[in-house]
């Protein structure tokens, strides 16, 4: 008769939600650049900012440590307080490149930072 496995997990991906809420939070945030909504994003795209940068903070993995200074520059870029990402262009090729390069670090931060599981 085999063993039974240990079910409890070493790592947990705890970036995963709002990884992929800040992705579509960017993308929404590219449609509503002209607009009044924009601000309401800019909170958004901050706050998942700053969560992403904790749990990339926390991650065990040392090879993934670009992960800090990428959302940490999200965080500052959009953000609502003293907003750097107003007064562009909504129309330009490498603003929008910009927004997309930041909801792929989202992505890949979502999937890729592990921290340890809690213990039990």
């Amino acid at each position: 008769m085999a063993k039974a496995k240990n079910t409890i997990p070493e790592f947990i991906r705890p970036g995963i939600a709002p990884g992929l809420a800040g992705v579509i939070t960017m993308f929404i945030g590219m449609a509503v650049y002209v607009s009044e909504w924009y601000i309401t994003v800019m909170f958004l795209i901050s706050i998942f900012g700053a969560i992403m940068t904790v749990f990339a903070w926390q991650s065990i993995q040392s090879k993934k440590w670009f992960f800090v200074p990428a959302f940490g520059a999200i965080v500052v870029f959009w953000n609502p307080i003293f907003p750097l990402a107003l007064g562009f262009d909504a129309t330009a090729q490498w603003w929008l490149l910009i927004q997309t390069a930041a909801a792929a670090i989202f992505f890949l931060g979502a999937f890729w930072i592990k921290t340890p599981a809690p213990a039990r």
